[in-house]
């Protein structure tokens, strides 16, 4: 089968029950994608060599190649073939000069696994960071992975970040780069590369804030795709809907410590700011909590959101992709043809307080929601604790009205302070 490809389709590809099944390329002769029975998707590549014999490339897997990075590496290799040069004998030449010269000739998976164990493992602190660094280095180098690392090139660092630069998602780029610049720099310091290709690795642009607020209806939109997300990440986003939190700090690291299921809320102890934060749980955010909490009465885990039972989830970025399908299908299914617009998590704290201020609500008790505190203030430890608590039933109020806007049911506000007889 032969069609010029798109990121839509191959995003609409499922693997095919009779066995694997392949589709030709047509914008880049020789460019093939391969799915398996099991559901891996890959690129392969055939040319034949002037004067020499056809031959076919492994270029990687699908998506951590994308289908513009698969056409650039098949086009640099159509070049190369054209011109007599036949690029598994130059490797394979390479690797035998590198090992008679008693160089370093690992690969770049080796060399990556390298890296993470006696660096990344031991100089940055345990959690979320490091862990998504890690995930985002073995995603974005695994085409690589087969490639030698003193092969790497700075041609391949700058296609992974002008690819995500492409999605739309400038600060996702240059952080991005920054990653692959620290690596490769380590890897060139201790002899594995024969230069410090990361360093001339262009930044994607200039990061400018965003001013997308998501209307209500798009929350909802959201909000109803969330039931389609299974079991940690459906509850997550209607957390992160529900409460107005940061997305990653203040619900992906919460604690069932943090939670008082008595009187509707969670405190955050170290947010952002710094200072503790008290957050009203509404019913139906109550209702997530305790569906939580159910499932891991087998296997208790300190952490409220966890894919391994001892530490906080890793995985938003690919949870976030699956829910932006899911809106795009529902969309296409509704005869939709309008495509969302792209958001990121922290557009619906927007959406919340831009809900929260249009129904009349104060603008201070939004702020203390979101927990807006004057950067050059600092509070004595007196006005901390009154800062923590103040207009608590307020925000509640407001909290429970939101949960209502987006479920379209009523919420009843909770009484944070109950009569003590």
């Amino acid at each position: 089968m032969k069609i010029k490809l798109t990121d839509t389709y191959l995003r609409s590809l499922k693997p095919n029950p009779s066995g694997r099944f392949e589709i030709s390329d047509t914008e880049r002769t020789g460019l093939r994608f391969r799915i398996t029975l099991q559901g891996a998707a890959s690129w392969l590549f055939q040319k034949k060599i002037k004067g020499g014999q056809r031959r076919g490339f492994k270029l990687g897997t699908y998506p951590a190649m994308s289908l513009a990075q698969a056409r650039s590496t098949a086009l640099e290799i159509q070049i190369e073939a054209e011109r007599g040069i036949d690029r598994i004998l130059v490797e394979k030449d390479a690797k035998s000069r590198l090992a008679a010269e008693g160089q370093m000739a690992h690969s770049v998976k080796d060399v990556l696994e390298l890296y993470i164990t006696t660096y990344l493992d031991q100089e940055l602190k345990a959690g979320q960071s490091r862990d998504e660094r890690k995930q985002q280095l073995r995603a974005y180098l695994s085409p690589y992975y087969s490639k030698f690392a003193g092969f790497l090139t700075r041609s391949d660092l700058q296609a992974i970040v002008d690819t995500k630069q492409a999605e739309g998602k400038v600060v996702m780029a240059n952080r991005l780069r920054a990653a692959l610049s620290a690596f490769t720099g380590w890897a060139y310091r201790r002899g594995h590369m024969p230069d410090d290709i990361g360093i001339a690795v262009q930044r994607a642009g200039k990061e400018t804030p965003r001013e997308r607020t998501p209307s209500l209806d798009e929350v909802r939109e959201i909000w109803a795709q969330t039931f389609k997300m299974g079991a940690l990440w459906g509850p997550f986003f209607r957390i992160c809907i529900l409460t107005g939190q940061r997305s990653r700090k203040d619900i992906l690291e919460m604690r069932w410590s943090w939670i008082d299921f008595e009187r509707c809320r969670y405190e955050i102890p170290k947010p952002k700011n710094g200072r503790p934060h008290i957050v009203h749980l509404s019913a139906p955010a109550m209702v997530e909590l305790h569906s939580l909490l159910e499932q891991q009465a087998a296997a208790p885990c300190p952490f409220v959101f966890s894919t391994t039972g001892r530490t906080s989830a890793t995985g938003v970025s690919k949870a976030k992709t699956r829910i932006d399908a899911l809106i795009t299908t529902a969309r296409i299914e509704m005869g939709n043809s309008l495509p969302f617009e792209h958001w990121v998590l922290h557009d619906l704290r927007r959406a919340q307080a831009t809900a929260l201020a249009e129904a009349g609500y104060d603008e201070g008790v939004v702020d203390r929601i979101q927990n807006h505190v004057a950067a050059s203030s600092r509070a004595s430890a007196v006005a901390g604790v009154y800062n923590k608590a103040q207009k608590l039933p307020e925000r509640a109020a407001a909290l429970d009205a939101w949960s209502s806007m987006v479920t379209c049911e009523n919420s009843k506000v909770v009484n944070l302070f109950p009569a003590v007889s």
